[in-house]
């Protein structure tokens, strides 16, 4: 099942066409694009929506490394509300990088009807974030 997004344009996030009968594959590059999406988002962007997406990251970076499991657990509410695709959604920090000024955490999963999954994600100061492809 493709997002409505991929299915508007026709393609992933990266380029690529949508297969006609997606697999296990497609079902996961599907899922990472949302989850690029819906983690870069802040909320009230979306007037019919105004939960979707984080909360400014700055109120979380203003106050690290107190704020890491605060974080997490709004990344892993906003998750479960609009991925449905995954479940029993854990969201773990993992060490900072100081230098770089990036906080690391891995999101993981079930895929409905799947297997395991787990995403890298760097949530950088600029309050980009950076989900990598996921890890079976």
């Amino acid at each position: 099942m493709f997002t409505l997004y991929e299915t508007l344009h026709g393609k992933h996030l990266n380029g690529q066409p949508l297969a006609e009968y997606p697999g296990k594959d497609e079902r996961l590059a599907s899922i990472h694009d949302h989850l690029v999406r819906l983690l870069n988002a802040r909320q009230g962007v979306l007037s019919h929506l105004p939960d979707y997406g984080l909360p400014d990251l700055n109120l979380f970076y203003q106050d690290l490394p107190y704020s890491e499991a605060d974080m997490a657990v709004s990344v892993k509410s906003i998750i479960e509300k609009y991925e449905p695709r995954l479940r029993q959604v854990q969201v773990s920090p993992l060490p900072r990088d100081i230098q770089f000024a990036v906080v690391r955490m891995e999101i993981s999963g079930w895929v409905v009807g799947g297997d395991r999954v787990r995403f890298k994600t760097y949530f950088k100061s600029t309050g980009e974030a950076e989900v990598l492809q996921a890890i079976g």
